[in-house]
């Protein structure tokens, strides 16, 4: 007997050869992707009222009724109106449609029945304008509904499923023969007990009800069944991963960790903070366990993570091993490289940048020299991925601003040595919540301390009358020698728009309010070669004021830079205004830290602006940005690959992904081969099991 859920859509009735490369193109081919071609949003409808009942309201009502009468005339714009009157007994109804109504004045038939849902604008007029309609024949067959008198499904909308008819009346349709089809094929693999923890619904009874709800309950209820199967099988990514950690070694245990090590802290210019020194030997026992690390670094800007990678490195180089350092732009890159290598050239270690813009012969000679074991850390972009570029003893692998990269892009760099050590970092401090959805395999370390101590920044909140008085006091500070960063106003999240509103901005202040001093230009559009001579004239003070897109966010480090303006604060995360905020009073010296927002403020906004004034602790603001924005933005822009909970929203189900978690974990502690669960095993390998090897790179 066949597998209905893998048979193509082309068995349905309705679905011909158009329709079906339609859906092709959005991802469904087979039933099985149909009934999981969730809606976008839904309508309820469900009120359902007589005529005379109706008042004008803010949401959708359903009147059954009789068709009166249907008449069609021109407006004095020349389009066709379509004019309907409905009857129930309790009164009449008026249903007007401006569009359509050629294909309206076949479906309306007098005196038959219809259920028509829409708003009253007007309680003397009694117009319903544009409603949705069912046609329920002369008996009144209320298994007819499926626009009408209850919650109704709207789908994500493609162009391609316009053009063949194939919008939300159309699909619901559809829906309802799939899943009549499929029923009785629908088996559920999650434990019941879990299920019932969880509130959740039986997966076939849940599928049913995500595309044609019964109430907001019931609904409800579907949609956690749909959630809590996709925490349980990446929690149980994450779970299988720690326990193949133990049972898989890695290129450890590195042994003779000391020399070269010790030679790297002797030539360091600063000692190490105790947070330092507490990560260095969680890092020290990690490299010294035959099992791969796989650590998270996380701490405010400035807090020396650079420097922990730079040891980290050293160890591996101590046990004989190379080490590979990736940053997510090249002039993160080349200030990595250009400040871990002092000391680590002191301690006899080869460093080599790999750039993308390098010539064909350089990038040669560097992957001979690695490939001969003559470097000892490598440290580029994702240069680093080239397939040229062979490791003959890869340790360890650095990754800054991991978020930033693809796990894709993770496991090809971690597939040229065997099972390496991974540390991965980020500046952005990141809430437990995520952490756990989104890292759960790592152990964490975090850096709070700050060397030299606490930074002295103040942070001020100016509006549009204060601006001239603003540029006065930047143009006295760059008089004085210091560095004034302006981040320019993000228009949109786009970069085009970005680099364009920097442009006309520059523009603008350097030949108006700022013309008595040079101005520089920084933006994500530049090559790396304009970007590191906009950087360094600003550091040698050439240009004393630097205006930049947030390019400046990840990689600009000037410790000199005293003052920072940000324009339209409002349109950036706390999390990103906290790392910007990290960029000035690197030195311990006095900084002013100016927001300049918008006219137009909203009640977040202003919210996310007191938050930043009232705290400087990057751990309170990235829980204060998660509860404002929630978890969407805290990151920017997420790489392929890594949106595993289409449907999970952190705020709202943090209980149900620790119990996820707590489950998945448990599961695997018992049963590593989850013999246990048959059918979950089962669909757990269909779907799942081929990105085991990509979490954290492995």
């Amino acid at each position: 007997m066949p597998d209905l859920l893998k048979e193509p859509v082309t068995i349905l009735r309705q679905v011909g050869e158009f329709r079906t490369k339609a859906l092709e193109k959005i991802g469904v081919s087979t039933l099985d992707d149909l009934i999981r071609f969730y809606p976008r949003r839904y309508l309820d409808r469900s009120r359902q009222l007589t005529i005379r009942e109706l008042v004008p309201t803010e949401y959708e009502v359903t009147v059954v009724g009789k068709v009166v009468s249907v008449d069609t005339r021109r407006t004095r714009t020349g389009k066709v109106m379509l004019t309907a009157m409905i009857n129930d007994l309790s009164g009449t109804l008026k249903c007007v449609w401006f569009q359509g109504a050629q294909y309206w004045q076949k479906q309306l038939v007098v005196d038959e029945l219809v259920a028509v849902s829409g708003k009253l604008t007007d309680e003397d007029s009694r117009v319903f304008t544009h409603p949705a309609v069912d046609r329920l024949g002369e008996d009144g067959d209320e298994s007819r509904m499926f626009n009408t008198g209850k919650i109704v499904a709207l789908y994500p909308m493609s162009l391609d499923l316009r053009k063949v008819g194939l919008e939300s009346r159309n699909m619901r349709r559809i829906q309802q023969e799939a899943l009549g089809l499929v029923r009785t094929e629908l088996h559920e693999y999650l434990p019941a007990d879990d299920l019932a923890v969880a509130d959740a619904l039986p997966l076939p009874e849940a599928l049913f009800q995500i595309h044609f709800p019964d109430s907001p309950d019931m609904l409800a209820k579907a949609w956690r069944r749909v959630r809590f199967e996709e925490l349980l099988f990446h929690q149980l990514l994450f779970a299988l991963r720690k326990h193949y950690n133990k049972v898989l070694p890695g290129v450890g245990p590195f042994d003779n960790i000391g020399p070269i090590t010790r030679k790297v802290l002797d030539a360091l210019p600063f000692p190490l903070t105790n947070g330092q020194k507490e990560v260095l030997t969680e890092i020290r026992q990690d490299l010294t366990s035959p099992m791969p690390m796989q650590r998270l670094l996380h701490g405010e800007v400035g807090a020396g993570k650079t420097t922990v990678a730079l040891l980290a490195a050293a160890m591996s180089a101590d046990a004989g091993f190379q080490t590979a350092f990736m940053a997510p732009t090249e002039i993160l890159a080349q200030q990595h490289a250009r400040s871990i290598a002092p000391p680590a050239q002191a301690a006899g270690l080869s460093i080599r940048i790999l750039r993308g813009k390098l010539t064909v012969p350089q990038k040669r000679e560097i992957f001979s020299a690695v490939a001969a074991g003559a470097v000892d850390i490598l440290v580029g972009t994702h240069a680093l991925l080239n397939e040229k570029l062979t490791f003959p003893r890869l340790g360890l692998l650095i990754i800054d601003e991991q978020h930033r990269f693809g796990v894709e892009q993770r496991a090809q760099l971690s597939s040229k040595g065997r099972r390496p050590n991974l540390l991965v970092m980020t500046a952005t401090p990141i809430p437990r919540t995520l952490r756990l959805s989104e890292l759960g395999d790592l152990d964490v370390s975090t850096l709070r301390e700050l060397p030299g101590g606490p930074r002295d920044v103040t942070t001020a909140v100016r509006y549009g009358p204060d601006r001239e008085r603003v540029y006065k006091f930047l143009l006295d500070q760059a008089k004085l020698n210091q560095r004034v960063f302006i981040v320019c106003p993000l228009v949109e999240e786009s970069d085009k728009i970005q680099v364009e509103a920097a442009v006309d901005y520059h523009k603008r202040v350097s030949t108006g309010a700022l013309k008595s001093v040079k101005v520089g230009l920084l933006h994500g559009r530049m090559d790396s070669d304009e970007k590191e001579a906009a950087v360094k004239a600003f550091r040698d003070g050439v240009t004393p004021i630097l205006i930049a897109t947030p390019v400046v966010e990840v990689g600009v480090d000037v410790p000199d830079a005293s003052v920072m303006v940000i324009e339209n604060p409002e349109r950036l995360g706390l999390a990103a205004l906290h790392q910007l905020r990290g960029r000035i009073g690197r030195k311990g010296q006095k900084s002013v830290f100016i927001l300049l927002p918008g006219p137009k403020l909203t009640e977040e906004a202003k919210a996310r602006l007191e938050a930043i004034q009232s705290t400087d602790d990057g751990f309170e603001i990235a829980e204060l940005d998660f509860k404002l924005r929630g978890a969407g933005e805290l990151f920017g822009t997420r790489q392929s690959g890594e949106a595993e909970h289409r449907h999970y929203i952190p705020e709202r189900d943090e209980p149900l992904l620790n119990f996820a978690r707590e489950r998945a974990f448990s599961m695997v502690v018992q049963d590593p081969e989850l013999k246990d669960y048959p059918l979950l095993r089962e669909k757990f390998r269909e779907t799942h099991l081929p990105k085991l090897g990509l979490l954290a790179g492995g």
